[in-house]
Formats: C-alpha cells, structure tokens, sequence
C-alpha cells in the first residue's frame, strides 16, 4: 500500500501529460470478449467499463485517479454514434463487466446508475449537437449511511401541515 500514492501521483502526471499534448486520446473498442484487462498498450488506465468503437477521450474533462479496474473519477468520450445507440451499448455492456443496474433515466440526457462491489458508476449519455453523442463515466466509492443497503432506509415522509405557510414574495426591486 506504500507505493498507492506514487502511483496515483503517476497516473496523475501521466493524464496532465497527455492533456498538454492533446485534446482528445483515441480509445480502444473494449466489450465482454476483452473485459479480462487485455486492450492494447496505447490506453490501460481502466479497464472495467466497457468502451464503444470510435470512442475519444476528451483529456480535459476527464479525470482518472489510480488504475485499471479500482479507478475512481471521470473518463468523458465523444462518439459518432447516435444518443440511443451508445445509451443501448452501456445498458447491454456494464453487466458483462460486473456492473448491476441500479436505476436508469433515457431521455434527451440519459443517466445510468451501476454498482459494483463497494463502487458505484453513472453513465451519462448526451446528444451532441451536430452529429453524435458525448458519454460521460463516473465512478467513486459507494456512499454508506451505515445501514448497509438500500432496503433499510427509512421511507420518506411528507412534510407536517401545521408548519406550512404561503406569503407573497415583494416585486423585485428596479
């Protein structure tokens, strides 16, 4: 565990290194016939969410902290493809990498939320405006309340009516 903040410093200044260089690092295609880790030596950062075809990493938006399959942070991709397609490539995919659906919103911006583990991980899919779409990755430590899981959490209530009140907001001053 000595070596993990030199590592991270090194992932760290290996991702700042790329960004100067570039704005976009062209990724390799990744789906369940290569989830094992091997992709080839140009991108190994992560290796634990699946990777369309054509996908290019925006260097500026993207933040990996550690490595491989325990990453934490943002890897954000521009794609050819269309909002739908990449949304129905990420619902199809995560599970063959270990991810278990936990909610999903599709829409103009679609929103998909995994766990893994102690990990959990949202896939934000957005259309571009000209052509394409852009997916964003997020993956961190899944929060505990300290109860453990979802079930026991306390079921929401309504707000007491005794403490409710309506006043008129004055005009805005001009």
């Amino acid at each position: 565990m000595i070596g993990s903040p030199f590592r991270i410093a090194l992932c760290l200044a290996v991702a700042l290194g790329a960004a100067a260089c570039t704005r976009g690092t062209q990724l390799p295609p990744s789906s369940a016939a290569n989830a094992n880790g091997e992709q080839p030596a140009n991108f190994q950062l992560v290796t634990d969410i699946p990777i369309p075809s054509g996908a290019t990493m925006d260097n500026e938006r993207s933040l990996i902290l550690s490595d491989r399959d325990r990453w934490t942070g943002r890897v954000v991709m521009t794609l050819y493809n269309s909002a739908n397609e990449v949304t129905a490539f990420y619902q199809q995919q995560m599970p063959n990498f270990g991810w278990q659906p936990m909610m999903s919103v599709t829409a103009e911006t679609s929103v998909l939320t995994y766990v893994r583990g102690d990990r959990a991980a949202t896939v934000q899919v957005e259309r571009r405006t000209v052509y394409g779409s852009l997916v964003s990755v997020t993956v961190a430590p899944k929060q505990s309340d300290g109860g453990g899981s979802f079930e026991s959490a306390p079921a929401p209530r309504s707000a007491p009516s005794s403490s409710i009140r309506s006043e008129q907001l004055p005009p805005p001053k001009r």
